[in-house]
């Protein structure tokens, strides 16, 4: 049985190993990962390069490692979720593993079809003109019509993705089982750590200043002690210079827009000193942080709010083991290992391909030692023996 999982790995750490642990001892006798490249959904840059945090989930136990395009690492929990299931439908996949909240198979398909449910989107509807953000609607409205369970699940920022992976499932790949691992010590974003479990942005917060041994493998200590660490602030400058220069029109290309999103952050751009700042600005009840973050690295890359509306087309390989290797000959999308692959006849797959190459021209920036344009050119597949 062939299991996909959905990841980031910012840093590969103590609960990814636990999963994959549970996803072997389920039945899988191969790991296939969809993982956020150099951005995350978080609005930001990965802490470490794609290809070494890729390296860590082979180490950790994956077979195969591919990457999740920039428009929907960027992109809504639906669009995340939607490209991500896309990818590893292209495989075949008959088992979905993800962290949750919640291991109830059954109140986690409940919860999925009450965001298909019309009632429950009309009622969102109402929730965001009282001020509510997408997420905080999504959950009332919820449980307004499927009980108090589906409202504090849908309140949960993994059962939010789980619940998108359940529907995109049900569109790409209808036949493949889910198995959700409930989440043990630390919460999602949480500030402590439980054990030798700590979350991914504890971890990024302590790294470089404090001793993270015990929250992560030995592979991903042994790559934080000598990887250069990379962070949004250190293309501050650039960002807000890019925003400063472009025009209300080219904002409309690149924002996904809802009730002048676009035209706060265009105004707010103009005034803001720092990214903080910008945040700050343009925050209000109907955007979250994370939100807000995305659609300004959106910008900031120059990624038309179209693409993520689409699927990826094209699968590109960061790392495998052997029994990785074997699973490119059944992919039904076309398969990137190098840049001599990319020869794509679609205009569509000549565009992602060549943002993907411009994003991790910017991605090189966003780190105290500067790195050469062109990695994503000249990096290959990473192969593990």
């Amino acid at each position: 049985m062939v299991a996909g999982i959905v990841c980031e790995y910012n840093p590969f750490h103590n609960g990814h190993l636990y999963q994959i642990d549970k996803t072997r001892k389920a039945g899988a006798d191969g790991i296939i990962c969809v993982m956020s490249g150099n951005f995350v959904q978080r609005g930001e840059c990965a802490l470490i390069d794609k290809h070494k945090r890729a390296l860590c989930a082979i180490r950790g136990g994956a077979d195969l490692v591919i990457d999740l395009p920039v428009p929907w690492a960027l992109g809504s929990a639906e669009s995340f979720a939607r490209g991500s299931i896309s990818l590893l439908s292209a495989f075949g996949i008959e088992l979905l593993s993800f962290g949750c909240e919640s291991d109830d198979k059954e109140l986690l398909y409940l919860c999925a079809k009450a965001s298909d449910d019309e009632k429950v989107a009309s009622n969102i509807k109402t929730l965001m003109s009282d001020g509510l953000s997408y997420p905080s609607a999504l959950s009332r409205a919820a449980g307004e019509i499927y009980g108090e369970e589906a409202k504090e699940l849908m309140s949960l920022p993994n059962s939010t993705l789980a619940v998108e992976y359940i529907r995109q499932l049900e569109i790409y790949s209808p036949d493949c089982d889910i198995l959700p691992i409930k989440r043990i010590g630390a919460d999602h974003d949480s500030d402590k750590a439980n054990g030798t479990f700590a979350s991914a942005s504890r971890i990024r917060a302590l790294a470089g200043k404090y001793d993270v041994s015990a929250f992560i493998p030995d592979f991903t200590a042994e790559m934080l002690s000598h990887e250069e660490f990379h962070c949004t602030e250190y293309a501050e400058r650039a960002i807000l210079s890019s925003l400063r220069e472009m025009t209300k029109e080219e904002y409309s290309l690149y924002v996904t827009d809802s009730k002048g999103l676009a035209d706060r952050i265009f105004n707010a751009a103009k005034e803001a000193i720092s990214l903080e700042e910008l945040h700050t600005a343009v925050k209000s009840k109907n955007y979250t942080h994370s939100r807000i973050r995305r659609e300004i690295m959106k910008l900031y890359l120059k990624i038309p709010a179209d693409f993520e509306k689409r699927t990826p087309p094209y699968v590109r390989v960061l790392a495998a083991n052997e029994k990785g290797l074997s699973f490119l000959k059944s992919s039904r999308l076309p398969v990137v290992t190098k840049h001599s692959d990319a020869t794509f006849k679609d205009s569509f797959s000549k565009e992602i391909y060549d943002l993907q190459c411009r994003s991790t021209d910017k991605y090189a920036l966003m780190a105290e030692k500067i790195s050469p344009a062109g990695r994503e050119q000249r990096s290959g597949i990473t192969i593990v023996k």
